[in-house]
């Protein structure tokens, strides 16, 4: 199975900070959607290592890149990792205009070696 790494994705695009995906519980300045965003996804994936949502919109709320590293997606094809990250985002995906999701099984796929 081919597995992306989000250094081969993202190669042109300077926005994306990887230092800012590191735990799941480190405290950054986030701002209040940021904030809320993660929090919805940490109640659903409570097992998850490594969650992280970013505003790429400059502050704005209308574009967001969500990371979300969990077991629970072991053995599961990425569209349907993809589906319950939205599922989980549901209420909040009508007032963004676009979303990046990430998901995998080990948090070392998203750090640059």
């Amino acid at each position: 199975m081919n597995r992306f790494r989000l250094s081969n994705l993202i190669r042109n695009q300077p926005t994306l900070n990887l230092f800012r995906y590191t735990s799941i519980n480190a405290s950054s300045s986030k701002t209040v959607d940021e904030t809320k965003l993660n929090d919805i996804l940490k109640k659903r994936f409570s097992n998850a290592r490594l969650i992280d949502v970013k505003d790429t919109s400059a502050g704005c709320g209308a574009s967001y890149e969500v990371i979300v590293v969990t077991d629970e997606f072991a053995n599961m094809r990425m569209v349907n990792q993809h589906r319950l990250v939205s599922e989980a985002l549901n209420k909040q995906l009508s007032n963004i205009h676009s979303i990046r999701i990430f998901t995998g099984t080990d948090e070392k796929e998203f750090l640059d070696s």
